[in-house]
């Protein structure tokens, strides 16, 4: 779970502001004498599209940094959704500091939301196609995120109300499709996991055809990523699954978008996985007001 607390997340925030401020914000330390830029100055955060805020600890951390006496007020909480012209909340500090965590404390918050809000629609839509008496059903996102960013951009998933797959290679047993071609099928992949893997780890094998799937459940797969198949297989798939192996885990990853979803979660399986969630989300449509 990323916290605000998290070393590594108070070590990136620092990074990020290293990165954007470098030696000094030259364009207000030129235009401003010291005494206007230690005067307060208080902004607005305005939504200019309705969404679902994520990022107010790391807005609060970028102007903590700069403003040990920033102030701030929220009218939306963490995770909440908000509408068109809503009034986020309030920003009060030095406006040196204002000045110079405005662009990072946006660019945090407007990607982290729209990474939140994209998520709530994908676990709203396939909650609403769940049909009533199937094991519950999980959204998750996957590897692919920005370097350095995979940890805020999990924390935005999960505040949308998804799941986390793996953080990293170091936390998950995932065999895909070039260990077994490199290990030489999945009978001999299956088997050297087993026989490797560290113990608590269960086994997962992605696999893109029908045979690979039986396959690998007959030979001991814990969990089996269904990748890129076409609906119609996997309805047909998944029963013959469910009956040869009932524990199996099953994942569906693969051209998931909003308008398939629905049909995905009617099938009798565990977790969708939708890359998009954080390579493809828009950013949420936020500006910072300043205030007389």
């Amino acid at each position: 779970m990323t916290k605000l607390s998290d070393p590594f997340v108070r070590e990136a925030i620092s990074v990020f502001l290293a990165e954007d401020i470098g030696r000094g914000d030259v364009t207000t330390l030129s235009l401003f004498e010291p005494g206007e830029r230690s005067q307060r100055q208080a902004g607005h955060l305005v939504a200019e599209g309705p969404g679902r805020i994520c990022g107010i600890p790391f807005v609060e951390s970028v102007f903590s940094r700069l403003d040990t006496g920033a102030t701030f007020h929220w009218n939306v909480g963490e995770g909440e959704p908000y509408i068109q012209g809503a009034v986020l909340g309030r920003i009060e500090c030095r406006l040196e500091a204002l000045l110079a965590g405005e662009r990072l404390a946006l660019n945090l918050l407007k990607h982290l939301s729209g990474i939140a809000f994209l998520s709530s629609l994908y676990v709203e839509k396939a909650a609403g196609a769940r049909p009533p008496g199937l094991r519950p059903l999980r959204v998750v996102e996957t590897r692919k995120t920005l370097p350095g960013l995979r940890y805020f951009q999990k924390y935005a998933v999960r505040t949308g109300g998804g799941h986390n797959h793996r953080y990293g290679l170091d936390d998950g047993l995932l065999i895909k499709d070039n260990h077994l071609v490199a290990a030489g099928g999945v009978k001999p992949a299956l088997e050297r996991a087993r026989k490797n893997a560290p113990h608590p780890l269960r086994i997962e094998l992605e696999v893109d055809t029908a045979q690979q799937a039986l396959e690998g459940a007959q030979e001991g797969a814990d969990i089996l990523l269904l990748d890129n198949m076409p609906t119609t297989l996997l309805e047909q798939l998944v029963p013959r699954l469910r009956l040869l192996k009932p524990s199996l885990i099953l994942e569906v990853s693969g051209g998931v978008t909003l308008e398939r979803i629905g049909e995905l979660a009617r099938l009798d399986i565990d977790v969708i996985s939708v890359g998009a969630l954080t390579h493809s989300s828009p950013d949420a449509p936020i500006r910072l007001d300043f205030l007389p």
